[in-house]
């Protein structure tokens, strides 16, 4: 995500709080989507870590837009955390500014066919043409700086084939401070998409 001013993370009294501290030069120009998994008992650990993150962001980016979803993106993700009442449709993000930073958080995992399979979407309403990892392709390609931040321990990674399958198509770092510096700095040119 080059060009996105490296956050500066600092511990702060030693209780394991953090503080993001961003340069508001850049964040007042920067436009960024974050998209949330926000529900699942795979992602329920990560409820704090995720809301700290959404804490910040929401108080630091002057165009922020939030969405949520679960497990994987189909055809469309919601402005609600009910998922409920304010979808918008994928194919709709293509008329966004290339240049907007996209963040997904979500834990990657969940049953294979859910993103290989053109019927394995887990909604009834959504009736998506082709699968969730060509939703996903169409996003990396959409958005040149794109990542995926996965609030599992990198070490647990290896155990979920679907975590492998979403980091052929974004780079995706820890949800942990470390892991937020090297999704900073990370060069779009890079992105796999």
């Amino acid at each position: 995500m080059k060009g996105a001013k490296k956050a500066k993370l600092e511990p702060i009294n030693n209780a394991g709080e953090i503080e993001i501290v961003f340069d508001r030069r850049l964040t007042d120009r920067l436009k960024v989507i974050l998209m949330i998994d926000n529900s699942g008992w795979s992602m329920d650990p990560y409820i704090d870590v995720v809301q700290t993150l959404f804490h910040y962001a929401s108080s630091q980016f002057k165009d922020l837009k939030i969405y949520f979803f679960h497990n994987t993106i189909y055809s469309r993700v919601w402005a609600d955390p009910q998922r409920y009442y304010k979808p918008e449709d994928v194919d709709d993000f293509i008329r966004r500014d290339p240049e907007t930073r996209l963040i997904i958080v979500g834990d990657a995992n969940m049953a294979p066919y859910e993103l290989t399979h053109p019927n394995g979407y887990i909604y009834l309403e959504a009736r998506p043409s082709g699968t969730s990892i060509e939703r996903l392709r169409f996003f990396a390609r959409t958005f040149r700086h794109s990542v995926w931040l996965n609030p599992m321990p990198v070490d647990e990674w290896y155990y979920s084939r679907t975590v492998e399958l979403v980091r052929q198509v974004f780079p995706m770092f820890e949800l942990t401070l470390d892991g937020l510096e090297k999704a900073v700095q990370y060069p779009a040119s890079v992105n796999k998409g």
